[in-house]
C-alpha cells in the first residue's frame, strides 16, 4: 500500500485483531441442521443466518433455533463489539460487514460468517468496520475471492489475513470516525427524508384520484362548462343500443323465434344514489362495472403449457412489477392454446384489466396491439364506449372503488367476478371526463418528475456516502495532528508485545512438558 499520508502504516489484518475466546483471531460459524422457525427466546440457543449481516448493520432477529438435542458451542456465541463478514456463497455475496452493537444471549455464528474483533490497543471498532466498507478494501475482497458462479464465491482465511488496510495513529482514527459520525447522520436524514418520497407520491395521487372522482378536482370547470348529456342519459343510450344489436344477432341465429320470446340480456341500471354512498355532482351517476362493459371475465382456469417462445402469457406479477403491463418476464404460451383461450377473454387495447388473486386491484389498461392471453389471476373490462377507457382507468384506481374490492378467502383473497360486475363507478358526463384525465396526467406528470428526480439524488447520496469513506481512509476527511504517534510505532510495540507473549507461553508450555 503506497503513498499513504504522514504518520500512517500499512497494517495486515491479524496486526489488529485481538485474541478470541476460541484461541483464534478468527472464527468460522458452525451450521448444524436447526429448526425452520426463528429463535426469539432468550433462554434458547440459535444461529445466526447470514441475512443478520446486512451492510453495516447488524439484524440479530434472522435467527434459527438449535435443536434442542444439539449441544451448543458456548465459544461461537456472539458479544457486542465484535464484527461479523460472510464468506461463502453460493446465495450469500461474501464480504458484507457489520458490528456487533446490541444482541441477546445465547446466539452463534453459522458457517458461512467470519467473526473478529478489533484489539482496541492499536485499532477502533468503527475505524476498522468503516476501512473494510470501503470501496478499495472491498475491491481488494473480491479481488481474493475464490470459485465460480454455480458453487458461489468464498473468502478463505488465509486470504483474508492477507489484506493489507490503512492504519493512520490511534487519535487521528477517533477523530475521522467522529467525523463520519457527523457525515452518516446527515446523510442518513436526507435518505429518510428521500425514502418518505415515494410514500408521499402514493398518498398525494390517492387523494387526487378522490378528489377527481368526487368531482371536487373539476368543481370550478363545472361552472362554466354544464354537460351537453348527463353520465345516465348517455349509459341510458348505451345500453339500449347494445340491446338492439344483441337482439338483431338473436334474431339472425333464430330467425324463427318471436322477438317476444327472446329475453332481455341488458338492463338499465338503478340511478339512485346507493345507500352508503357519496351524493355525485348533476350530471354524474354510480354506474355498475357490468353496465359499462360487454365483457367482465377472467382469464383461463387451468395453468397451460408454457413454451419457450410464443404468446405472452399475463399473470399477476407481470401487473406489480412496474407501471403497466410489463411484458419483459412474461412466460409464453402456444398460439394453438393462445386461440383457445381468448375465446374465454381476448384482450385488446383500451381494455381494462384488473387483478382479482393474491394481490388485488392493481388497474393496467391495454396500450397494445400485440396479442397475449391472461391467466385466472387477472380479470377483464371490456369497456363498451372505448373512449371511456383512460377515464375508466383512473376511475378504477380511485380510494371510491377501489373500497368496493374486497377479497374473500381464509388464505388467499380473491374478488369474485359477481362481486366485480357489480362494484360502482363514479360516472361523469362525457366532456368532463376528458377534463378529469386531462388534469389527472397534467398532475401525475409533474408528481412523477419529482419522485425521478428524488430516486436520482437517492442513488447519488449512496455514492456519495462512497466517495467519503474513500476520502476518509486516504487521509483527507480530517487534519493529521504531528503530535500524534505514528501507526508504525505503535504497530512495532504492539508486534513486539505479542511476540513477548509468544515466547512465554512457548517457555511455559516447554517446561510443562518437561
Amino acid at each position: 500500500m503506497t503513498g499513504l499520508p504522514r504518520g500512517w502504516a500499512s497494517a495486515n489484518i491479524p496486526d489488529v485483531l485481538a485474541e478470541l475466546p476460541t484461541g483464534n483471531i478468527i472464527d468460522q460459524g458452525w451450521s448444524p441442521k436447526c429448526e425452520s422457525f426463528p429463535s426469539e427466546d432468550d433462554d434458547t440457543w440459535g444461529a445466526l443466518k447470514t441475512t443478520a449481516i446486512q451492510d453495516g448493520r447488524f439484524e440479530p432477529q434472522h435467527t434459527k433455533q438449535l435443536p434442542e438435542h444439539l449441544e451448543p458451542k458456548p465459544a461461537l456465541e456472539v458479544r457486542e463489539g465484535d464484527l461479523l463478514m460472510t464468506c461463502a456463497g453460493p446465495r450469500v455475496r461474501c464480504g458484507v460487514i457489520c458490528r456487533v452493537e446490541r444482541v441477546r444471549p445465547k446466539l452463534f455464528i453459522s458457517g458461512k460468517m467470519y467473526r473478529f474483533r478489533p484489539n482496541p490497543e492499536i485499532v477502533d471498532g468503527d475505524y476498522l468496520l468503516g476501512a473494510l466498507r470501503s470501496p478499495d478494501l472491498q475491491l481488494a475482497i473480491d479481488q481474493i475471492k475464490t470459485g465460480g458462479s454455480e458453487s458461489g464465491l468464498n473468502l478463505t482465511q488465509d486470504r483474508f489475513k492477507s489484506l493489507s488496510l490503512p492504519l493512520p495513529p490511534l487519535p487521528e482514527q477517533l477523530r475521522i470516525v467522529r467525523k463520519l459520525e457527523t457525515l452518516s447522520a446527515r446523510s442518513t436524514a436526507a435518505r429518510t427524508h428521500l425514502t418518505a418520497i415515494e410514500k408521499l407520491v402514493e398518498r398525494y395521487k390517492a387523494g387526487l384520484l378522490s378528489a377527481a372522482f368526487s368531482g371536487e378536482l373539476t368543481a370550478d370547470w363545472r361552472s362554466t362548462n354544464p354537460p351537453h348529456q348527463s353520465a345516465s342519459e348517455y349509459v341510458r343510450d348505451l345500453l339500449e343500443a347494445r340491446q338492439r344489436e344483441w337482439l338483431k344477432r338473436e334474431k339472425l341465429k333464430k330467425p324463427d323465434q318471436p322477438a317476444k320470446k327472446l329475453s332481455v340480456r341488458y338492463h338499465t341500471p338503478e340511478w339512485e344514489v346507493p345507500e352508503g354512498f357519496t351524493q355525485l355532482p348533476v350530471g354524474w351517476a354510480w354506474i355498475s362495472t357490468e353496465a359499462l362493459s360487454t365483457k367482465v371475465a377472467d382469464g383461463v382456469h387451468k395453468k397451460p403449457d408454457y413454451v419457450e417462445d410464443g404468446i405472452p402469457f399475463i399473470m399477476v406479477k407481470d401487473m406489480t412489477s412496474g407501471t403497466g403491463i410489463s411484458f419483459s418476464d412474461t412466460r409464453y404460451v402456444s398460439a394453438k392454446d393462445h386461440a383457445e383461450f381468448i375465446k374465454r377473454t381476448d384482450p385488446e387495447r383500451d381494455d381494462i384489466l384488473i387483478t382479482k388473486d393474491g394481490t388485488l386491484g392493481v388497474v393496467r389498461r391495454v396500450m397494445t396491439d400485440d396479442q397475449f392471453s391472461i391467466f385466472v389471476s387477472v380479470a377483464l373490462v371490456k369497456p363498451t364506449l372505448r373512449e371511456m377507457s383512460p377515464y375508466l382507468e383512473y376511475a378504477y384506481q380511485a380510494p371510491q372503488v377501489q373500497e368496493q374490492m374486497v377479497g374473500v378467502g381464509s388464505g388467499l383473497q380473491h374478488i369474485h367476478l359477481t362481486d366485480l360486475r357489480k362494484d360502482l363507478v363514479p360516472v361523469a358526463p362525457l366532456d368532463e371526463q376528458r377534463e378529469i384525465v386531462r388534469r389527472i396526467e397534467t398532475a401525475f406528470a409533474k408528481i412523477d418528475r419529482l419522485a425521478a428526480e428524488a430516486a436520482k439524488a437517492l442513488k447519488l447520496l449512496g455514492h456519495l456516502d462512497q466517495c467519503i469513506l474513500t476520502e476518509a481512509f486516504a487521509g483527507d476527511l480530517v487534519p493529521q495532528d504531528p503530535n500524534d504517534e505514528p501507526a508504525e510505532t505503535l504497530l512495532a510495540r504492539i508486534r513486539a508485545k505479542r511476540q513477548a507473549q509468544a515466547k512465554v507461553r512457548r517457555t511455559r508450555r516447554t517446561k510443562e512438558e518437561a
